[in-house]
């Protein structure tokens, strides 16, 4: 991987942006950190949601159900999800509906993965479940779609610019010695500055790859009808500080450090996605709010019911960590076009 960045910093006279750096350290098809290894769970570097509990999942299943018959119960619809890690949240979406079965059998599955190893471990999680991969969502049958996306757009790649001294800089990444690797700020042309002015050592993150996707998933249910449930860490309001985290058995780590061991991700600035929408009108909640809305609690207490003291404060624990812990601080973006 050091080799492949050098070169790259080589090609692009001695610096590449954030960007490609990101884009190398998490999706190079040979040493990238989402295409070599499995990162999710205790064992690995970070615990999603739908792995932290199965209420997670269940509440899911309720909202897209109540998707499923505000679209008008089509025959036939498509459920999308980008990113899917193990196959966790599917297969409780799964688990929760196979009772309906004319809902159930209205669905088919669709799971967007680039990773050749999530998706053994996802084939393996749903073995008995008839499920189609692909690697980006431009080839999805013309029907009606409900998406998912828990925590897939943190991890696309961003471009970072600071300001100071009345004028902007772009973080970029430059080499130190034979192994290493800086930050160094390139001051921006007069025809690439923003002309936003900020405060003195503002950064604003950009992600032209966030916009391009939330733009393909307006565009497919714009012409087909459908949803969109779009979960993840982010904000409303920037506060022009770096987001830019590494993450390496669940501890913080250098981002240059490691190069595709550690997970590399920003928070999603959900007002950005929001203003790039064209057609559909999108309400943003926080985690929280919306796991109440959908019955979390009250499928909290009727698993209560029937567990034992040990069972009981698991439960308790995992339904805290979800509204509480995680519950402002993840943001929930809701697109619907009937």
């Amino acid at each position: 991987m050091l080799a492949h960045i050098h070169e790259l910093i080589n090609k692009n006279q001695g610096s590449i942006s954030l960007s490609d750096f990101m884009s190398s350290a998490l999706y190079h098809e040979k040493y990238g950190y989402y295409m070599n290894k499995v990162s999710i769970g205790k064992d690995g570097d970070f615990i999603t949601a739908p792995e932290i509990s199965q209420l997670f999942g269940e509440v899911i299943a309720v909202w897209i159900m109540n998707t499923w018959e505000k679209l008008g119960k089509p025959p036939r619809f498509s459920l999308v999800e980008l990113g899917p890690g193990k196959g966790t949240l599917i297969h409780d979406i799964i688990r929760v509906t196979r009772k309906y079965s004319s809902f159930f059998d209205s669905m088919s599955l669709h799971l967007i993965e680039v990773s050749p190893a999530l998706r053994k471990v996802q084939k393996q999680t749903l073995k008995d479940a008839e499920v189609s991969w692909h690697e980006d969502i431009d080839n999805l049958p013309e029907q009606p779609m409900i998406f998912l996306a828990n925590e897939f757009f943190d991890a696309l790649p961003v471009d970072q610019f600071v300001y100071k001294n009345g004028e902007w800089y772009e973080n970029r990444i430059t080499k130190q010695g034979d192994s290493n690797f800086n930050f160094t700020q390139f001051k921006l042309v007069p025809e690439l500055a923003m002309r936003e002015k900020l405060f003195d050592g503002a950064v604003l993150e950009m992600c032209t790859a966030r916009i391009d996707m939330i733009k393909k998933i307006e565009e497919k249910i714009h012409s087909n009808k459908g949803a969109a449930l779009i979960i993840d860490y982010g904000y409303i309001y920037p506060t022009y500080k770096s987001t830019l985290q590494s993450i390496r058995q669940h501890k913080y780590t250098d981002v240059l450090e490691g190069i595709g061991s550690s997970d590399i991700t920003t928070l999603v600035d959900f007002s950005a996605l929001q203003n790039a929408l064209k057609y559909t009108d999108c309400e943003i909640l926080t985690q929280r709010e919306f796991l109440y809305s959908f019955g979390i609690k009250e499928r909290m207490q009727i698993l209560m019911k029937n567990a034992d003291n040990e069972q009981k404060s698991r439960i308790l624990s995992t339904f805290l960590r979800l509204t509480e812990n995680m519950g402002t601080l993840f943001k929930v973006m809701l697109l619907l076009n009937i």
